[in-house]
């Protein structure tokens, strides 16, 4: 007998919904829910085949031990594995203190998965080493929103495309990245007197479906975003009452706006000066204007400022808090504002608390049934600290979970080094041999999205519920139940005792009750099981509030949003004669993050089947180089090899390589191997969009 089970898309943060028919314990079709408000029934080529991601040849079934890395693994029961951990953890801590353990996840886990291993490091072992994945793609959007709005997250929602007449696209290849999204943004723009504006260094399939395509230089966003401002105000289409009304500190970025006319930032940011006065034009006469971006402007030095001089705009023409109208982020992952609401960055705490603010630590000691004390006030290490303090011998042992660093961290090559250098290396996923999964010393078998039940939330604030749609293999388990029972076995079963997900969740709902940006008390599983829901969601409002700021009163301290004035500051790693191209990285339309999810389906590979360098035919004709040709990257810090694309949509000066195949598919063919960990001084998110690299034949 054939079942229909309803589930959510495991892949980008648009968060489909996905019906998923089943039949004899295995996934038989999927399809687009129809019913769910965010997908509206649309499912992209890799939801299409998620039947086949549970099924694959590399699923770890089974926990596994060694001693070193350089032995074979020994199969073992989970509860033998995680009492190894435990009494390896012990040891540690007695000897280096709490300091010495860390945690990585990731935000393609379930929000209790999150919530579990956030309360595991910083409530019961006291460390606030706990880092994400997220720090590679949100960050700088997360510290952006806090500093303009005062809180986190997006105002706006996804019904906002059919309201909007300019949408303005920012360091974002929706077509690839998002493309379910990317469908109801063409609709659209199906309509008269509907603008898309495309800011890419790379002619995208994002790009060649926009009305305008600004091709600036990588790293010139500031630049050209304050030169709009510039054109705004001198045209007078801000909104004077707005900015009195409702914000602060207009008349600083009002200067530094008028330090950049047009003529200036065409010369910065390599483009015709009338690209943005066009530009200009459109968003501020647009009656709504709709702004997306994401890791084009995230990934950077400047990615803080990058966000910042964008939100800048809707301040200034009063465009927010309003149908149509806002500045939207879109995350990366199925989960990654999931793991924002429980705070599982190394400076967080559930419900959009900090870890530095002393009441927010004592609300969240009381919730977790743990002493004050025991949360350090202190940020603990971000990502690149992470692995540099792991190679620098003052972190002993790092449990990985869900994703897959050495691929996927800047400077590769550094991340190697520091994982062979752990005394401990737990890694938790679904699949095995990964790349950071060869170097581990104990792996736990974790369930994947499909086989467990949990929520997800993704880029408008949907909490959607998942539902298992087969069992996990082998003694697979889900990802918050192999922390419990871990954190159970240091000592700390009451504060762990979840008989289910549903359980951690209502703890996870306390802590967010009662925060006005994030409330959730009108969410549980009971209504999730009918529909997803929106935060906020105060109790009896049915599918919770679409658009925040409505009523034009910010989560600050005075209720005013904040202007903040960003200026342009050059990308890190400085180009020069010996390294005098730039390489970008980024993503294909039928691959996923480190190809974990993916490489292992039939269908998805024979669209994108293996990697490539991208260059233009200026760049590499003086070279003697020709399309196909073996080629190498070489940067500061290593070099990637793969085989040369000509692409004459690239900006001259510019390369691009997807970071999707890491050293499993070529041991010398990760992109990751030729970038760097500059990251911005205020999200601590490194610069993946920006290295300075050289290009050579291979004879």
């Amino acid at each position: 007998m054939e079942t229909a089970v309803k589930t959510v898309c495991p892949y980008c943060g648009v968060g489909c919904g996905l019906v998923a028919k089943i039949r004899d314990g295995r996934i038989t079709g999927v399809s687009g829910d129809k019913e769910h408000p965010s997908s509206l029934g649309g499912i992209c080529p890799k939801g299409a085949q998620v039947g086949e991601i549970v099924a694959t040849p590399n699923r770890l079934r089974h926990a596994q031990l060694r001693a070193t890395n350089t032995v074979p693994f020994t199969h073992v029961s989970l509860d033998r594995a995680l009492s190894h951990v435990a009494l390896r953890f012990r040891e540690i801590i007695q000897r280096h203190g709490p300091d010495a353990v860390a945690f990585y996840v990731s935000g393609q886990i379930t929000t209790e998965a999150q919530y579990v291993f956030n309360k595991l490091a910083k409530g019961a072992l006291g460390t606030n080493n706990i880092d994400a994945n997220s720090r590679l793609c949100m960050a700088s959007a997360v510290s952006a929103y806090k500093l303009a709005l005062g809180a986190d997250a997006p105002p706006t929602c996804y019904d906002d495309i059919e309201l909007a007449e300019c949408i303005f696209i920012v360091g974002a290849n929706m077509a690839e990245c998002h493309p379910v999204l990317w469908q109801r943004v063409k609709r659209r723009a199906a309509r008269k007197r509907v603008r898309i504006i495309v800011v890419d260094p790379r002619r995208t399939p994002t790009a060649e479906g926009a009305d305008l395509h600004l091709p600036i230089a990588p790293g010139t966003d500031v630049a050209l975003l304050n030169a709009m401002l510039h054109v705004l105000i001198a045209q007078g289409w801000v909104s004077e009452k707005f900015i009195r009304a409702h914000t602060d500190n207009w008349e600083s970025v009002r200067q530094i706006a008028e330090a950049w006319p047009p003529s200036r930032a065409a010369k910065v940011c390599g483009i015709d000066e009338q690209l943005i006065h066009r530009a200009a034009f459109w968003f501020g006469q647009a009656a709504e204007s709709l702004s997306f971006w994401a890791m084009g402007t995230n990934q950077s030095t400047s990615g803080v400022a990058n966000n910042l001089a964008l939100i800048n705009l809707h301040l200034a023409t009063g465009k927010i808090g309003r149908p149509g109208s806002g500045p939207f982020s879109l995350t990366g992952q199925p989960n990654a504002m999931g793991g924002r609401e429980v705070g599982y960055m190394s400076g967080l705490l559930p419900g959009h608390r900090d870890v530095t603010n002393a009441k927010h630590r004592e609300d969240i000691a009381r919730i977790w049934g743990v002493p004050k004390r025991k949360i350090q006030p202190t940020p603990g290490l971000d990502a690149v600290g992470m692995f540099e303090a792991l190679e620098a011998g003052d972190v002993k042992a790092l449990w990985v979970v869900g994703c897959n660093p050495l691929a996927s961290m800047p400077n590769a090559n550094q991340t190697r080094r520091a994982l062979e250098r752990a005394e401990l290396l737990v890694v938790q996923d679904c699949y095995h041999p990964t790349e950071t999964t060869q170097l581990a010393h104990v792996l736990l078998p974790a369930a994947m999205s499909l086989e467990v039940e949990g929520t997800m939330t993704n880029s408008e604030r949907r909490v959607s519920l998942m539902q298992p749609c087969v069992p996990p293999p082998g003694d697979a388990r889900p990802d918050w139940e192999i922390g419990a029972r871990f954190a159970a076995m240091l000592g700390f079963e009451s504060q762990f005792s979840f008989a289910s997900a549903s359980d951690v969740f209502e703890e996870h709902k306390q802590c967010c009750a009662d925060v006005y940006a994030l409330q959730m008390n009108g969410i549980s599983y009971k209504r999730l099981r009918r529909h997803a829901v929106q935060w906020p969601c105060p109790p009896g409002v049915s599918h919770g509030v679409a658009r925040r700021y409505r009523n034009k009163v910010f989560a600050t301290p005075n209720g005013h949003a904040q202007f903040q004035p960003v200026d342009f500051r050059p990308p890190a790693d400085a180009l020069t004669p010996r390294f005098p191209l730039v390489l970008n990285t980024g993503r294909r339309a039928s691959q996923w993050h480190t190809r974990t999810k993916t490489g292992h389906v039939a269908k998805l590979n024979q669209a994108n089947p293996a990697p490539f360098i991208a260059a233009h035919p200026d760049d590499a004709t003086p070279l003697g180089l020709k399309d196909g040709d073996a080629v190498r990257l070489v940067s500061r810090r290593g070099f990637a090899r793969s085989t040369l694309r000509l692409d004459d949509g690239l900006r001259p000066g510019t390369l691009f390589m997807s970071f999707h195949w890491g050293q499993l598919h070529d041991e010398h063919g990760c992109a990751n191997a030729v970038t760097h960990g500059e990251y911005d001084p205020i999200s601590r998110q490194p610069e993946l969009k920006f290295s300075a690299v050289r290009l050579e034949k291979i004879s």
